[in-house]
């Protein structure tokens, strides 16, 4: 076919106006860095630098530090068509994180996440007022008021790890330190999420630890959620359309159950005898008082305090869930192998724990506060195993910070193993080296040089009772036992880079003596 006032063929002309609309639609946003003047590696047509992503994976520090070696302490990068810009420079950091906190306080785009719930009723997609409401509704449950109850479940849940650390020490094997560690803290955050006294060391096969093991359907390997991020604005509606959830929905079903059953059963008691959990104080949380010991500089989000949803509290309690036990579990797996591989460090923890503990049956809040050079141990595993590999923010409204203008909707990366691999932050970043965080050392240090929990108003809620899980298990174990590489522990660790948390390849084997 042929226009009469065309001497080409209409074929032609549309071939010609496809190519040029994709040039706008893939090529055009991929000028924006240069244009800004920020250093980026040079992307490809709609993948941008993803490639690059692919080679890299996504849990490697050497990458980001060499990144960061290479770039500087600001470049960019183009994820598809998203342009995200990639910020270690202390003094932007705090900018980022409190000084313009108002023009960062979301952690995606709009666009960016589907309309789907319980998923979209998690704090981590929750934005601008939204999120200021939640959070200030949850914030009360993670005060030293309500972890002072929780102490005695923690403490209950570490008899159970005592008990299979001594079926190890009796048979001399050695044993999968994250398994033991995930069986531990899956019972802890059972019990102080949910009320529930789930025996996941004794029985993994129980359905409450197969469904809230169950990983999210957002995989590499699933097309769907490549396509939904590389067009977001095509796929989006699509995906809500469809309702389709990255989440299984078979877990979604589970935890409604669960929640319908707990509260259901939380309205008939009495009130002198409720729990004292994340469950419970979600379902009141708008209506207790702030704890003043939850008050710390820098951090408190000025929102209002409201009932939660039914689907808040699913979403929410799963969430707090997925986030806690995993996280936590990982941490405290990598504790006891730096522990290992370093005794003169095991036996200085151990000794202090034993001070504070004389006279005390139970490792409760207060004792754990007094386990200073414990909380350097763990610090310190923190900045070596991080398990968040960065965080990112959002621009809110257009910005500037010294020499640089972000405009509104961009996205501002934080490379938190890059940081804490920083030789010029941290000499010899390899090693195990907890007194890098004592009082002194702390005081010569940026703040913003060691960043596991994020920063700021919008930080890891559930920092605080990560950190007393962590010094009550670790504490118990210590005084009972003494934790040493086997031979068949990997030295060093060869970390999967693929993954979404720290992982090594052949887990983390360890054996345990019996003091």
């Amino acid at each position: 076919m042929e226009l009469d006032f065309l001497p080409i063929p209409l074929t032609w002309v549309l071939l010609a106006a496809l190519s040029v609309l994709f040039y706008l639609y893939c090529m055009r946003p991929m000028n924006m860095l240069k244009k800004m003047g920020i250093p980026h590696p040079k992307p490809l047509p709609v993948i941008g630098n993803m490639h690059q992503t692919m080679k890299t994976g996504v849990w490697n520090p050497d990458a980001q530090v060499e990144r960061i070696n290479k770039f500087g302490a600001v470049y960019g990068s183009y994820m598809g068509r998203t342009v995200y810009i990639t910020i270690s420079d202390p003094e932007m950091l705090r900018e980022v994180f409190v000084k313009q906190f108002h023009k960062f306080t979301n952690r995606a785009p709009d666009g960016q996440s589907l309309n789907i719930k319980p998923s979209c009723r998690m704090m981590t997609q929750l934005v601008d007022e939204d999120w200021k409401n939640v959070r200030s509704t949850l914030s009360p449950a993670f005060s030293g008021g309500k972890l002072k109850h929780m102490s005695e479940a923690m403490n209950t849940c570490a008899d159970v790890l005592l008990k299979n650390l001594g079926k190890f020490a009796e048979k001399g094997e050695s044993f999968d330190s994250k398994d033991l560690t995930s069986g531990f803290t899956t019972d802890v955050i059972a019990r102080t999420a949910f009320g529930l006294e789930v025996d996941s060391q004794g029985n993994p096969e129980d359905p409450f630890v197969v469904y809230t093991r169950k990983p999210f359907a957002v995989a590499f390997r699933n097309p769907l959620f490549w396509l939904f991020f590389l067009f977001p604005k095509i796929m989006k509606p699509i995906l809500e359309f469809f309702e389709y959830s990255f989440l299984d929905k078979d877990v979604s079903s589970f935890f409604y159950n669960v929640v319908d059953q707990v509260m259901g059963m939380r309205q008939t008691e009495d009130k002198a005898h409720r729990h004292v959990d994340f469950m419970q104080l979600m379902m009141n949380a708008h209506k207790e008082d702030d704890d003043d010991d939850n008050k710390e500089e820098g951090t408190q989000v000025q929102g209002t305090k409201q009932p939660l949803t039914r689907d808040d509290i699913v979403a929410n309690g799963f969430l707090f869930f997925i986030a806690g036990y995993e996280t936590t579990a990982t941490t405290m797996g990598f504790l006891l192998y730096n522990l290992a591989l370093h005794q003169e460090a095991q036996d200085k923890a151990r000794e202090e724990i034993n001070q504070v503990m004389e006279g005390r049956e139970l490792v409760d809040y207060e004792a754990v506060n007094k386990m200073s050079y414990l909380e350097m141990c763990i610090h310190e595993t923190l900045r070596m195993y991080s398990p968040a590999s960065g965080v990112v923010r959002v621009v809110g409204d257009e910005v500037k910070m010294k020499w640089l203008t972000l405009k509104k909707g961009m996205n501002v990366m934080i490379p938190i193993l890059g940081i804490h691999n920083d030789p010029k932050r941290w000499p010899e970043p390899k090693k195990f080296i907890p007194e890098r965080f004592t009082k002194e050392e702390r005081e010569k240090r940026d703040q913003y040089d060691w960043l596991p929990f994020g920063a700021g108003p919008r930080n890891c809620i559930g920092m605080r009772l990560a950190l007393m899980e962590l010094k009550v298990g670790v504490a118990r174990v210590l005084r009972k036992y003494r934790i040493v590489p086997g031979p068949d522990t990997d030295i060093p660790l060869k970390i999967m880079k693929w993954k979404q948390f720290p992982t090594p390849e052949n887990g983390i084997k360890l054996r345990v003596e019996l003091l």
